[in-house]
């Protein structure tokens, strides 16, 4: 009975140690499922490799300009992942600040596997997702990117490189996904380098608050 349990408390311990790797990648922008399994078969070792694996620098990997830019001043960047949230926050940076801007860019960002071993699929898609919004939004986008990275990160370091005013985000992430992937407007915020507006809800009934509220 005694080694039973010792085998039991062995495999459980090997598992958690490879899961903690794959969520420690995954908060870095490499969250491809096969890390799961990965990290179920090779447990610790995988820790050990993960360093090496993952990447620094969140990376552009496609982008489209879809319409002419504006006459206003403003540069904007919306974050795009397909959620309603998200289609609220372009809504309301069409609605707030669409008539003052010069460039209006949507951008979603995949995992950085995706973006090496997919580009045909669920890149493809994150490009078609972005046109269907770039078209609901009624001409004001002016650009569509796909950025390689964690969200937060590729959002920050795209609006850095590309002189953005204003990042708008949907607030969005409950229950466990929030806890193991943390919160992308979070994030933002805490980061600092850049202004951030959040929407509070669905594109039914957004609210906003600005980077300062912190409150939420």
């Amino acid at each position: 009975m005694n080694d039973i349990w010792l085998v039991l408390i062995t495999v459980a311990v090997w598992i958690t140690a490879g899961l903690l790797a794959v969520w420690w990648m995954a908060r870095r922008g490499h969250g491809g499922p096969g890390w799961l399994l990965m990290g179920v078969v090779f447990g610790p070792i995988l820790a050990l490799v993960a360093g090496e694996r993952v990447r620094r620098r969140p990376a552009m990997i496609a982008g489209t300009e879809v319409e002419p830019r504006g006459s206003g001043g403003l540069r904007v960047l919306v974050g795009v992942d397909g959620s309603p949230e998200s289609r609220a926050a372009l809504g309301l940076a069409v609605d707030l600040l669409g008539p003052y801007t010069k460039t209006l860019v949507a951008a979603q960002v995949v995992d950085y596997d995706t973006a090496e071993l997919d580009r045909q699929g669920r890149v493809a898609e994150a490009e078609r997702r972005l046109g269907a919004v770039a078209e609901e939004a009624g001409g004001h986008v002016t650009a569509c990117e796909v950025l390689a990275g964690p969200p937060a990160a590729a959002l920050a370091r795209f609006a850095g490189e590309n002189d953005i005013d204003v990042v708008v985000v949907g607030r969005h992430g409950r229950g466990l996904s929030k806890r193991l992937l943390g919160n992308v407007a979070q994030e933002l915020l805490r980061d600092g380098s850049v202004p951030v507006l959040v929407t509070g809800g669905r594109a039914d009934g957004a609210g906003a608050r600005a980077a300062g509220d912190r409150a939420w």
